[in-house]
Parts: structure tokens; C-alpha cells; sequence
């Protein structure tokens, strides 16, 4: 279940907002290669795939965590219930942190500020397809405040939360280190935290 659609009147309705400050720190799996090519950490996703991105591909979507371990759950614990980390997925992967260039106000897209939306926690939460919370996305990018993306809990954890930020003219975030190689202590303590291991 996808939860409600947007409410015709929501423009006339008051989103709550949240501030990331500038130097602000934000995390990030990406992917890294598909086999083939390499790709950039800072990746606004245009397609269909992603559960706030564009309905229509007229804006991309970079998906970022306030915390590491909400980026890891987002990223390694989208199967529920399975316990291993596929290693084809580790090797794809890679992780960026990320530092927010100008002060950015997310639409509060969980909790107590759904309801005032029109919205549950299907929304945010919900299994695909992701047509529901994509017309959200679309509905709520183009609310009269102009946010710069919304801010939600982690479907997978939700005591993190994630940031779905807006394509922008001015891009709000740089790149301030990368890793490639995922097999390290620091990810393995993650993963413990989660209680899950490499599949043989």
C-alpha cells in the first residue's frame, strides 16, 4: 500500500520545514561501476527507479543520510529479511561524504508532519512501484515555499534519517572524500551493528 495521493489543496497547506546548515556532513552509498564504466558519488537521478524521484524525468534526485548508518540501511538492507550482503552489490558500491554548500530547507516528511500533508507513513515507507510517493515528490518540489528536497526516516531503519534532495542550478552539496573499497573495519562494524555478513 502507497498510502493517499497529494491532496488537491496542497498548495494552500503548510509544509514544516528543517534546515541542514552550510559544513554540514551528509552520507552516501553510491554506485560506483556497474562492471563497466565508473560513475561520479554526486548522481541526480533522473529515472523511474528511486522513491521520490521525478514521475515525469524533469528533475534528478540525489539520495543522501544524516547518519552513516542510515545510509547502510538504505543501501544493504533493502531485502527484507536477508541477512548477507551480496558481494557483487559490496563491489559496486562505494561511499562519499558529502558537506552542504548554502543552508537547505527540507520539506519534515515523517512523524507528526504527515498528517497536516494529507499523507501517512505509507508514503514515505511504502513498497514499489513508486508512482504515489514519486507524485508526492513532484507535488511537494513544486509547493510555493520551493524546498530544496524532503527529509524522511529510513524505511529500513527508521530511527536514521535520509534526505531526497532536489536538482538544482546551484548545487547544494561537494564532495569531500570518497571511498572505493568497501571491505574495511569501519564497514564491518556497520554491518555488525545490523547483525548481517558477507554471503559466501
Amino acid at each position: 500500500m502507497s498510502g493517499p495521493p497529494p491532496p488537491s489543496d496542497l498548495a494552500s497547506r503548510t509544509p514544516h520545514l528543517i534546515y541542514l546548515d552550510r559544513g554540514s556532513i551528509l552520507h552516501r552509498f553510491y554506485t560506483r561501476t556497474d562492471g563497466t564504466r565508473t560513475f561520479d558519488p554526486i548522481f541526480y537521478d533522473p529515472s523511474l527507479r528511486g522513491r521520490f524521484n521525478s514521475p515525469d524525468g524533469n528533475y534528478g534526485v540525489l539520495y543522501t543520510a544524516k547518519q552513516l548508518n542510515g545510509a547502510f540501511a538504505e543501501t544493504f538492507l533493502r531485502t527484507s529479511g536477508r541477512r548477507m550482503i551480496d558481494p557483487g552489490l559490496m563491489a559496486s558500491k562505494g561511499y562519499t561524504r558529502l558537506e552542504v554548500r548554502r543552508r537547505l530547507a527540507l520539506i519534515e516528511f515523517d512523524g507528526r508532519w504527515l498528517a497536516p500533508l494529507g499523507a501517512t507513513a505509507a508514503v514515505p515507507h511504502s513498497d514499489p512501484p513508486y508512482d504515489n510517493p514519486q507524485a508526492w515528490s513532484k507535488a511537494l518540489r513544486n509547493h510555493s515555499i520551493s524546498p530544496d528536497g524532503i527529509a524522511y526516516t529510513s524505511r529500513h531503519d527508521p530511527s536514521e534519517i535520509c534526505y531526497a534532495l532536489f536538482s538544482n542550478p546551484d548545487p547544494p552539496v561537494a564532495e569531500l572524500s570518497r571511498d572505493a573499497a568497501l571491505d574495511a573495519d569501519w564497514f564491518w562494524q556497520l554491518a555488525d551493528h545490523y547483525e548481517v555478513g558477507m554471503a559466501p
